[in-house]
């Protein structure tokens, strides 16, 4: 008895596998219509349900009829809208060789590098006007007001740009700012001071001048003023650059030896250039123009 008992439970296991099988594979085509989910319902259970409405894995698989249409339900073909063409993202104005000229309608904003500029490169200080002071910083010029006046207070940069109209903006600051604030304030400054700027000056291109470095002899055991501090800052801004309007200058290009310092031949005191080395620094200007 226990041997027929054991031998109609495994028949009863095969055939139940043989029906779940056959319904599995039977399940896109005849018994989609009776399946739940495999959760609701053991996977046999549409060939059943379907076998009580003479379907069978055997049985011919009908054709979903197409509903037939009348010409009050047939809708007229929409005429295919043509693709609006991408722009082309705008090209990078590219740099290109000017004369002083250029410079006639240029205004410089920095510290006390860029004073130096003024004061030993004649060919820029008669033509383009600067706006420079020692120890300026982003900050100072977001919210002090500096630049002096014939008759009056001294007004802030923003102020004085409102009054002349310039094409182009230079501006060098940073060596004060070493040290100070964080990496991204810096860079947020940055930003608004340029944003303000082209709001007064909405045609002008806005020139970003890399703070300088100094001297590897300056800069090897001062834990904040070095040239990897530097390079930080510089970096802080990169992608405040479209080269469409706003640009980025690397002056370091021009005054650097090999190793990536500020060459000790062009400094006094490893900070500033000597006043007969500026001529690098106004001949990459000259170099680096952006003609429309």
């Amino acid at each position: 008895m226990k041997i027929k008992t054991y031998l109609l439970i495994i028949l009863v296991f095969i055939a139940t596998v043989a029906l779940s099988i056959c319904s599995y594979i039977n399940l896109p085509t005849r018994y989609q219509s009776y399946f739940k989910s495999v959760e609701a319902e053991p996977v046999m259970a549409p060939m059943l349900k379907g076998a009580t409405d003479g379907v069978y894995p055997w049985s011919a698989i009908k054709e979903p009829e197409k509903p037939k249409t009348t010409s009050a339900t047939v809708k007229k073909k929409e005429p295919v809208k043509e693709a609006k063409q991408e722009e082309e993202p705008l090209q990078p104005k590219t740099y290109t060789p000017v004369d002083d000229s250029y410079f006639d309608d240029a205004v410089f904003i920095g510290d006390s590098r860029m004073v130096g500029l003024s004061q030993y490169c004649e060919a820029l200080d008669s033509r383009a006007t600067f706006f420079a002071k020692k120890s300026l910083t982003i900050y100072n010029i977001q919210n002090d007001a500096w630049i002096e006046t014939e008759n009056g207070p001294k007004e802030t940069i923003f102020e004085a740009l409102s009054k002349i109209s310039f094409s182009k903006v230079y501006i060098m600051v940073g060596i004060n700012e070493i040290g100070r604030g964080t990496n991204e304030g810096y860079h947020d400054a940055y930003e608004d001071v340029i944003n303000r700027i082209l709001q007064i000056q909405p045609d002008a291109l806005i020139f970003i001048n890399s703070t300088m470095h100094v001297t590897k002899e300056r800069g090897e055991d001062d834990p904040v003023y070095n040239n990897g501090n530097i390079n930080v800052r510089n970096a802080a801004l990169f992608d405040l650059v479209d080269r469409q309007h706003i640009f980025f200058l690397n002056i370091n290009d021009v005054v650097d030896d090999e190793e990536g310092n500020l060459d000790a031949s062009l400094t006094g005191d490893g900070v500033h250039l000597k006043g007969s080395c500026y001529e690098p620094w106004h001949q990459y200007l000259l170099n680096n123009g952006i003609v429309d």
